[in-house]
């Protein structure tokens, strides 16, 4: 939904740093992740194939799959901590879907909570030269019966200054069905009128800070709807065209198989008639398959026919899977995320440059997550500050990514070679990683290639290489003396 931002305006006497174009934009961007694109008719069979979701949580997952990120100085914070890490995988897809994120942690008794403002309930005031968000509006809305109370938090660091307002609003008589009518937020009550508000402070400042008291996480990539804004786009957002027609795609694909059902047109005669309802009565069993008619037998239409027409199924379904592919194209992610993977022949450099797209890609993300979550920890740390749970202005933070996800398989595949040249690696190994052999079939085309049958029975020869030297030399000196 759009919310009323010339109220939001007026409530702070402030210029909200968010464009039209933007704001449409990220209404769509909702609607596309939300399963309501524009497109989706289901009268013309066109439904989502939940592409945008499936491209976040592909990212997500891939991006913090084997993470670990602590604060080591202090174990108060690090606990905290470990919630809001907990849930990065869940608000990343957000963050993924929309553009970005607004994290902004807050203190609930003694502990240290993370609010996820997705994009559409957050409004940028302004930023400084290299587009860091330092003063925000966000948005938190509470429905009770016919009525909708919506609380506005205007946060804005300035020299070293962090300050909050708050303010409420009550709109009467909201229901789902009409709310996009109203232009505005109600009128403005007292935040103590709403229970889940009533301790919040309406205004406060907290001073010596060297940064905001929320972060923000930018989907990485150019903004090419408002160039000049901080805000990021969806990581779909290259193959918004292609997913539309991906939607189309498959419905085709699927009516070609309703269309082209078994049926047998028969003329009505040919059926008994129930007597008390008067209808056709059917093969028990069979409705599906037959099909009746009026009119009896002309010399182009006999009593009965049978309807099996050639499918085009392999046809549509190569079109789709083309759409797929360039979606992971635009995306970045690799042939095979999205398409079948079997459905057509690559070249290694192909299978490379792919998999090396998405390393990229996923490395950038991580690389925009570390600034976030080193920003979240100077937060949660202030906060500790004042709850008596640290006493010292520094975060000491370690974050590491793991790499057997990301790195790139050809540069991994160099790197064990090398260590089988160097002896660090035994041979058949890099064959059962590399060629796909088991271990009995690595361990026999290595013996077979040494040419001098060494065998490789188990493991304990391969722990001895010495002994074995000893035991070869030994034959061949037999060999010689006979």
């Amino acid at each position: 939904m759009l919310f009323p931002t010339t109220d939001i305006k007026k409530a702070f006497d402030v210029e909200i740093a968010v464009s039209t174009d933007m704001i449409n934009a990220i209404e769509l961007w909702t609607d596309i992740f939300q399963n309501e694109a524009p497109w989706l008719d289901a009268k013309k069979g066109v439904f989502s194939l939940e592409i945008a979701p499936a491209i976040c949580k592909e990212f997500a997952d891939t991006a913090t799959n084997e993470l670990v990120s602590e604060i080591k100085n202090n174990e108060y914070l690090n606990k905290q901590y470990q919630y809001f890490i907990n849930d990065i995988n869940d608000w990343l897809q957000w963050a993924l879907a929309k553009g970005g994120i607004a994290l902004k942690p807050y203190i609930a008794d003694d502990e240290i909570i993370v609010d996820y403002v997705q994009a559409d309930s957050f409004f940028p005031v302004s930023f400084d030269n290299r587009k860091r968000i330092n003063a925000a509006i966000f948005i938190e809305q509470i429905v009770k019966g016919k009525n909708i109370y919506s609380r506005l938090e205007y946060q804005k660091f300035e020299n070293g200054t962090h300050t909050f307002i708050n303010l409420a609003f009550k709109k009467e008589n909201y229901n789902n069905s009409n709310f996009n009518e109203y232009n505005d937020l109600g009128k403005q009550i007292l935040l103590s009128e709403v229970p889940e508000w009533a301790d919040i402070v309406p205004e406060y400042s907290i001073e010596n800070l060297k940064r905001p008291l929320f972060a923000y996480f930018k989907v990485p990539g150019i903004n090419n709807i408002d160039t000049s804004s901080p805000l990021g786009m969806p990581i779909y957002k290259k193959a918004i065209p292609l997913i539309q027609e991906a939607d189309k795609q498959y419905g085709r694909y699927i009516w070609e198989y309703e269309g082209g059902e078994l049926a047998i047109d028969a003329d009505v005669d040919l059926f008994e008639i129930d007597e008390q309802s008067k209808k056709v009565k059917f093969p028990q069993g069979k409705q599906r398959l037959f099909r009746k008619f009026d009119g009896g037998s002309t010399a182009d239409r006999p009593l009965l026919n049978t309807f099996a027409p050639t499918l085009r199924d392999s046809n549509y379904a190569d079109g789709f899977n083309n759409i797929l592919k360039r979606i992971e194209f635009n995306v970045g992610l690799a042939y095979g995320d999205l398409s079948d993977p079997n459905s057509v022949e690559k070249t290694a450099e192909e299978i490379r440059t792919s998999k090396f797209r998405k390393y990229n890609t996923v490395t950038s993300i991580q690389n925009a997550l570390d600034k976030t979550l080193e920003h979240v920890a100077y937060i949660m740390n202030v906060y500790a500050v004042g709850l008596g749970q640290s006493n010292s202005s520094e975060v000491d933070i370690e974050t590491n990514w793991g790499d057997s996800v990301l790195i790139d398989s050809e540069k991994q595949r160099n790197i064990d070679l090398q260590e089988v040249n160097a002896g660090l690696m035994p041979e058949w190994k890099y064959k059962m990683k590399w060629q796909g052999l088991t271990e009995e079939e690595a361990k026999r085309e290595v013996a077979e290639m040494s040419g001098g049958g060494l065998s490789f029975e188990d493991e304990e020869d391969e722990d001895n290489p010495i002994d074995d030297a000893s035991t070869n030399t030994n034959n061949d000196d037999d060999q010689v003396e006979e």
